[in-house]
């Protein structure tokens, strides 16, 4: 029914009693940071395999702030002992709210159950929510609600963060997570238009990613690779079509700034720092390369 984590990899059971927390917990962004860092003792996270609205056909797209493993690290590096990744399926849409705290209780030695300061979880059709504070007399765990992170003097929530990102916003994006939003691929060969303009680039795959995509346009970022010593680079990235050269579909291609190696078949993270300007189309590849040439004078800002 779920799969047990520790910082090492997975385990069998947790060994000692636990403060839990629960929900989905997309992109692990300042709010949910500040939720676990109002835990005492050993924290345990039960986060969801899927949104809620997106299986229960409230939602038409399931569009995600993190990657699996990177929604696993960024857990861990907020501070959570343990996590439960719990599949989340119409099987446990209809379980109560008093059945998922008291398999909690059972199954992951819960002594204290902290809630968001707007989260629910359980069963609208058999809602049992406000029973909780019984339940918790019953079996003797603690319950409490945390309290709100606040930004701008509003609350942080993913569904915020999803509007920054389409709306290209990524600086209010950072804010909001904690951290520049990234987007990590494999670097393929592409078909070598920008070398020939004198901007060569690394096109990175967009297949693999589960991840939402920031609004198109053209991007200061920075770019490291996975699994060699490579340093950051800065670089500009033009995200979605190209419709001077009649290609349509979402594209990222990234040209570092003074770098001259070779970066295909690597595994690479994209942070975007800036939003430069929409894409355009260009009468002709030369005032293309002017433009260029002036989005690689701002990108240079950044570095």
């Amino acid at each position: 029914m779920f799969q047990l984590y520790d910082i090492n990899g997975p385990i069998q059971a947790i060994p000692e009693p636990t403060a839990v927390t629960v929900g989905v917990f997309d992109g692990v962004h300042r709010g949910h940071q500040a939720l676990l860092a109002q835990m005492e003792g050993a924290r345990t996270v039960v986060t969801l395999t899927a949104h809620p609205s997106f299986v229960l056909g409230r939602r038409e797209s399931e569009y995600w702030l993190d990657d699996p493993q990177e929604h696993l690290r960024l857990l861990f590096e907020a501070g959570a002992k343990y996590v439960a990744v719990l599949p989340f399926t119409r099987e446990v849409a209809q379980m109560t709210a008093c059945e998922m705290a008291r398999w909690m209780y059972e199954r992951l030695q819960m002594r204290s159950l902290l809630l968001g300061y707007d989260s629910r979880f359980g069963s609208r059709n058999n809602d049992d929510f406000q029973r909780l504070p019984l339940l918790a007399a019953e079996l003797g765990f603690g319950l409490r609600r945390g309290e709100p992170f606040l930004v701008d003097e509003e609350p942080i929530s993913s569904s915020r963060i999803r509007e920054s990102l389409a709306d290209g916003r990524v600086e209010e994006t950072a804010t909001l997570l904690g951290r520049p939003f990234s987007i990590t691929g494999t670097v393929l060969h592409g078909r070598g238009v920008g070398h020939t303009l004198g901007f060569p680039t690394a096109n990175i795959d967009l297949s693999a990613t589960r991840k939402m995509l920031p609004k198109e346009g053209v991007y200061a970022v920075k770019l490291s690779t996975l699994h060699s010593p490579l340093s950051t680079l800065v670089g500009m990235a033009n995200l979605g079509a190209a419709p001077t050269f009649g290609i349509d579909r979402p594209t990222l291609e990234v040209h570092l700034l003074d770098f001259h190696g070779d970066l295909y078949g690597q595994t690479v993270n994209v942070e975007f720092l800036h939003r430069l300007r929409d894409i355009k189309h260009f009468s002709t590849p030369e005032a293309l390369q002017q433009q260029l040439q002036k989005d690689l004078e701002q990108t240079r800002l950044w570095s």
